[in-house]
């Protein structure tokens, strides 16, 4: 873990000085993590270091404009990436303040941005420190309680930066039907605040001659900073009618009309054969796909930490997937061979799709579901449903599970254990009646029935911590409706 702050002090440039002392006073609790596999771990630690340096510097730079952005977007290696990243893109002031968008990368479907606002008199500075500037521009938008909370808490709202994507969309040939737009804020320095800035369209845009506009709400639009739409990274797009198992749960069908695919995206529509089959599971496959690439490698979309949105157009029986990669695997599309769409493996090249071999096709299936304080499975199921190794030593109540070469070792009643000889701590936040808030709790290693259970999180994506298997472990939807199975749990490879 020593060598990973260094790696991300490097990205950060700051004197070795000041290395040192970040190392110095993060170092002991560090070590104690180094073997938490999870990628999203370092995109919090990179933040974490940022503001650190703003504490032992003091200095006016700004750290959002310095930190890599696509560090702070996305794991993985994503140096293959850098050339498709833009910055001098400018900036915008007025007699108060000043905008600059410090760098961008469009992946042809969502632009991310980070972007800096700065004071430039004592008055404005205080101001934007505080957010009453943004506060009560947000005030006559939306009204008291909103303005009051952001100047209570010091923080930003929805309309704290604006863009012109529906114009960019309908430039494109579009009709606008939304799109998303959010974002977080970045360490500042004393006389200005950073944030990123992530504006996704409702559809697959490519390259687009209208650039997309930024501005803050409070200076308005005569103060924007252009980031041009014609850089887009390399993708592969396929247009097929091929009929597909969507999903095997429900043994719903479904004709695969659009798909393409980019190092941080993909998207894909669907039509179904038939009304979708409201029935349990019947959302578990929801954005669920398999990389097959040219080194015969599988990588699953669990593996690439999708986070996904799903469009549902119900009358019409058509479904688009859009699914942002958080973990970067390659920087080249020409890596990839094939996407694995349920049943059936759809070749990039274009050329005829064909039925997956059974070991491509990691198929769902149901884990039992215990709840203390978090979500609990019995390992041994688990290990079963993947195919997975599982020994179980009755002398020391201890079970060893193997997975895609991660090895845990975990003893009943102890909240920890070790991956890869390693040691873990299994803790969440807990809810608390008597002080109505949650608490750092250990989660133990348990028997349930003669069975030993643990949290699904130490296998599972979802937190900062734990998903050493890289896999999914969720809630399952019950007959097409928002309940959830109180019984089971879905398991996706």
């Amino acid at each position: 873990m020593r060598k990973e702050y260094k790696q991300m002090m490097d990205q950060l440039s700051p004197r070795e000085e000041l290395v040192e002392q970040v190392l110095a006073q993060a170092g002991a609790h560090a070590e104690q993590k180094q073997n938490r596999r999870r990628p999203m771990h370092k995109k919090k630690l990179i933040l974490a270091l940022a503001a650190a340096l703003v504490v032992l510097t003091g200095s006016a730079m700004a750290v959002g404009s310095q930190l890599g952005l696509l560090n702070v977007f996305f794991q993985g290696d994503t140096s293959g990436l850098e050339p498709y990243v833009q910055t001098d893109l400018g900036s915008a002031e007025n007699e108060d303040f000043r905008f600059t968008v410090n760098s961008a990368y469009y992946d042809g479907m969502t632009v991310y941005a980070t972007v800096t606002v700065e004071g430039l008199n004592e008055q404005a500075v205080e101001d934007l420190k505080s957010s009453r500037s943004d506060a009560e521009f947000h005030r006559e938008l939306w009204g008291d309680a909103l303005a009051d909370n952001m100047l209570e808490k010091g923080i930003s709202g929805p309309d704290t930066i604006v863009c012109n994507g529906g114009e960019v969309t309908e430039a494109a040939g579009y009709e606008y039907t939304g799109g998303s737009m959010g974002g977080k804020d970045l360490p500042g320095t004393e006389t200005s605040r950073s944030r990123t800035v992530e504006v996704g369209f409702d559809r697959w845009l490519g390259p687009v001659g209208t650039p997309l506009e930024l501005w803050v709400g409070f200076m308005g639009r005569e103060y924007s900073v252009k980031i041009p739409l014609d850089t887009v990274v390399d993708s592969a797009h396929l247009e097929t009618d091929q009929e597909f198992l969507f999903n095997p749960i429900t043994d719903q069908r479904a004709i695969l009309t659009e798909v393409t695919l980019t190092p941080t995206q993909l998207c894909y529509e669907i039509e179904t054969v038939g009304k979708m089959k409201q029935e349990t599971g019947w959302d578990a496959m929801n954005g669920r796909f398999v990389l097959k690439m040219k080194d015969g490698s599988l990588i699953t979309s669990e593996q690439l930490d999708i986070i996904g949105d799903t469009h549902y157009d119900w009358e019409n029986n058509r479904f688009s997937f859009q699914e942002k990669i958080e973990s970067v695997e390659f920087s080249d599309v020409g890596e990839v061979e094939s996407i694995i769409f349920g049943d059936t493996v759809f070749p990039l090249d274009g050329s005829e799709p064909s039925l997956a071999e059974e070991d491509e096709r990691l198929y769902p299936f149901y884990v039992p579901k215990y709840r203390y304080g978090w979500f609990y499975t019995d390992v041994e199921a688990l290990c079963r449903g993947l195919g997975a190794e599982y020994a179980w030593d009755a002398d020391t109540q201890t079970a060893t599970a193997t997975y895609r070469d991660v090895t845990i070792q975990m003893t009943v009643g102890s909240s920890q254990v070790l991956v890869n000889g390693e040691p873990m701590e299994l803790t969440g936040s807990v809810w608390n009646e008597e002080i109505q808030d949650g608490v750092e709790t250990p989660l133990p290693i348990r028997m349930e029935n003669g069975a030993l259970i643990a949290p699904t999180y130490l296998f599972s994506n979802g937190r900062t911590t734990g998903g050493v298997w890289g896999i999914g472990i969720g809630q399952l939807s019950l007959d097409g409706g928002s309940t959830k199975d109180p019984n089971r749990l879905v398991v996706l490879p």
